[in-house]
């Protein structure tokens, strides 16, 4: 019988947190399962015709959609008088890729929100983001923010809302060197926001972006040139 009672008690006792968990849900929850539904912006893709143009420059194509594909040129220094290095991929519509130089601090309000970023752990290639809103004319829209990421995590940022409803998806693929400088490479993709993240939060809308996975199944190869 103490046993039984035991029992009923301990069942009692998970039933009661159970509830107590449940309640305690935050309301915003189904608010930041719309990450879910971003889109791709989309244009006139990148024929077999355009994806061989560009990789006999030396770019990499991947499919998006059937016989169309998005392209990104190969790595190297565009804007010699910039340390924050930005090559477009085509269709503009896929975004650019960002080599952002290892310890730089920098004011630069297109780069994804992000201001600083460190290397954790050379291994893993764990790194450290500080994240910030630069335009100082806009008092009431600062943030800072930090987070940690490992190469293949995504996240929201940069969003201009408003009739635009526009944001990138923004990807850490990997370091590299170039030039004798260490490079955080990043990719970030034109996409359209769910009316229901407008207008959208920050720093809120990137670090609930960080545990899902946006990369909307386009993939770069993992060869790089």
């Amino acid at each position: 019988m103490k046993i039984e009672h035991g029992i009923i008690i301990s069942v009692g006792l998970l039933v009661s947190v159970s509830l107590v968990l449940i309640s305690n849900q935050p309301d915003s929850i189904p608010h930041w399962e719309s990450l879910n539904h971003i889109t791709q912006l989309r244009t006139i893709g990148c024929n077999e015709e355009c994806k061989s143009d560009w990789e006999a420059d030396g770019a990499i194509c991947t499919e998006t959609t059937k016989n169309e594909y998005a392209c990104r040129p190969p790595r190297a220094i565009f804007f010699s008088d910039r340390e924050v290095q930005i090559r477009p991929v085509f269709p503009p519509e896929y975004g650019e890729f960002l080599y952002f130089p290892e310890g730089i601090r920098t004011t630069d309000s297109a780069l994804f929100d992000m201001t600083k970023v460190d290397i954790i752990d050379p291994k893993s290639k764990e790194i450290q983001i500080e994240f910030a809103h630069h335009l100082i004319n806009e008092p009431e829209l600062q943030f800072h923010y930090v987070a940690n990421l490992v190469p293949g995590q995504t996240f929201v940022s940069h969003c201009t809302g408003g009739g635009q409803k526009m944001a990138h998806i923004v990807e850490y693929l990997d370091v590299f060197e170039m030039e004798e400088r260490t490079y955080i490479e990043f990719w970030g993709s034109h996409v359209e926001m769910p009316d229901s993240l407008l207008p959208c939060q920050m720093p809120e809308l990137i670090e609930h972006s960080i545990p899902y996975d946006l990369s909307l199944g386009i993939n770069f190869e993992q060869i790089r040139k």
